[in-house]
């Protein structure tokens, strides 16, 4: 992979459109090739914690293409391991589902889901971090799917998650959770207003 000069964590946020989508994992007779930039995470029955996705094994999982879109199925520990580089995230469309059901909503971070979101929405996903680094480390993403009551916890588990596998135990992520302060003015039903219905989208651009 080519040098970058990229360092640090991206901010996701304003790369992406929230998601309502309603489309399921579908089965198909053969491996299809891609004909657009379209990946799908199919989880495990029930999971909620991060999802953590690794760039660029040699040793890792070379994801099925199903209807023209590439499949990872998550383990239980939440660690995508993938052959593929991190070039497949520019301008790809991302979604996560369990096997057989709509797909999740997504949000830009997990403190606009915190804020957006009720008590008794169903299971989403908020964008943790991106990062391309030229210091050793692989390039990774996290993801972290949760209920709302869950995102401080499952948030935690995903700083702790990179910790343990990047960073060691000193915390060098930098993440940890603290709650969001609504805008002056805000209330929770003006907030859900804003909320995209489009499938999100992450625009990663030249990071080579």
């Amino acid at each position: 992979m080519d040098a970058r000069n990229i360092l640090g964590m991206i901010a996701l946020a304003a790369a992406l459109a929230c998601s309502r989508g309603q489309t399921s994992v579908r089965t198909a007779q053969g491996v299809q090739p891609v004909t657009e930039r379209r990946q799908l995470f199919v989880l495990p029955a029930g999971y909620q914690g991060p999802v953590l996705v690794i760039y660029d094994q040699s040793e890792g999982a070379r994801p099925k293409v199903l209807n023209g879109e590439i499949v990872y199925d998550v383990p239980r520990d939440g660690i995508v391991r993938t052959v593929l580089p991190e070039e497949v995230l520019a301008g790809a469309k991302i979604r996560f589902v369990y096997q057989s059901r709509p797909a999740l909503a997504q949000f830009h971070n997990c403190a606009q889901m915190r804020l957006q979101g009720l008590a008794s929405d169903p299971t989403g996903v908020c964008w943790l971090a991106i990062q391309v680094v030229t210091s050793g480390v692989p390039d990774h993403a996290v993801y972290i799917v949760t209920d709302w009551v869950g995102i401080p916890v499952n948030y935690n588990r995903g700083a702790h998650m990179l910790d343990s596998l990047f960073f060691g135990p000193t915390g060098s992520s930098k993440f940890k959770w603290e709650e969001p302060k609504a805008p002056p003015g805000a209330n929770s039903k003006s907030a859900r207003a804003r909320v995209s219905p489009h499938e999100a989208t992450l625009q990663i651009a030249a990071l080579r």
